[in-house]
């Protein structure tokens, strides 16, 4: 039997028959996402081993993901590797016209431009703050691994509604009460996502959620503190790609475990992103508890219609 192959316009997925079989479902959904447009088709490889390993080869667009037979026995860790491995093995092979940003966005002005809820250093309440967003105004766009292109100077988010929502466990009965899963799909999300419509929306405003704040509260960033503000979004990823360490969830133990050729150089195309998403309206609004997600909401909300 041929292994399976699993292909879209940005990248093609072979699950060698020696993989865990639990990572059908995330591979067939990776197939209906629409990932961002590469100037060649990359292909990752997803094999069993006998240790977990990521090789990538950017010059010939290749991954490599060797999985050892006890990841099988957690199934939504070994989804959510596989998803990083994916997302950020695609960023470090692109043609720096794209940044793989850290956190989450959702639709704005009746699905003319796009949100996002972008990680401020601290790494909590993206997820939560977009899908309250969500249920309440716009349709959610892509959780975690937000691709921007930016076109004459201007930030686009690119949708991707067929990848899963990572939902926290204090966060899922308000959330979603009838889910029994920490990866949440768009049958089962709070919110509409933008099946069906892939067109990059211009990013029209950056919320960073911060419990440094009164939840509710509203804090716009200045020009001159938004590019530090920003820096941990535009960032994390590659530094997580590099060192796995970083991550809250991973499949891998050290950074011996992941090889990049050729070594990424400086990440100088993320002060060109710095620049470009600090010219966009930013704000911090303060998170707490699970029960103070409403007001953080509301408080976003009245923003967006200018009644703050």
């Amino acid at each position: 039997m041929s292994p399976p192959k699993i292909r879209n316009r940005a990248l093609e997925i072979r699950i060698a028959e020696s993989a865990p079989r639990c990572l059908r479902r995330i591979v067939a959904r990776l197939a209906d996402a629409e990932l961002p447009i590469m100037s060649t088709g990359q292909v990752m490889q997803v094999l069993g081993g006998r240790r977990t390993r990521l090789t990538v080869d950017v010059n010939r667009g290749e991954i490599l993901l060797e999985l050892a037979a006890e990841l099988a026995s957690n199934p939504t860790t070994l989804e959510i590797g596989v998803l990083q491995a994916a997302m950020r093995s695609l960023a470090v092979m692109g043609d720096g016209e794209l940044a793989l940003l850290h956190g989450s966005a959702v639709t704005a002005d009746g699905g003319r431009s796009a949100i996002a809820v972008l990680d401020g250093g601290r790494g909590q309440g993206k997820t939560s703050l977009t899908l309250g967003i969500g249920a309440q105004k716009g349709s959610l766009l892509v959780d975690e691994f937000t691709f921007t292109a930016f076109l004459y100077g201007q930030p686009y988010v690119v949708p991707m509604p067929a990848l899963p929502w990572h939902v926290r466990a204090d966060m899922a009965p308000l959330l979603a009460p009838h889910a029994t899963e920490r990866l949440l799909y768009a049958v089962d999300l709070p919110a509409p996502t933008t099946a069906g419509r892939h067109r990059p929306l211009p990013l029209s405003l950056i919320v960073i959620p911060d419990q440094g704040l009164a939840p509710g509260e509203l804090r716009e960033t200045p020009a001159p503190a938004a590019r530090d503000l920003l820096r941990a979004a535009v960032t994390d990823h590659a530094a997580k790609l590099r060192d796995p360490t970083l991550d809250h969830v991973s499949i891998f133990s050290s950074a011996d475990e992941v090889t990049i050729s050729p070594s990424l150089p400086a990440f100088n195309f993320g002060e060109k992103a710095l620049d470009a998403l600090a010219a966009v309206p930013i704000i911090r609004v303060g998170i707490g508890k699970p029960r103070d997600l409403p007001t953080s909401v509301a408080a976003v909300l009245h923003r967006i219609s200018g009644d703050s």
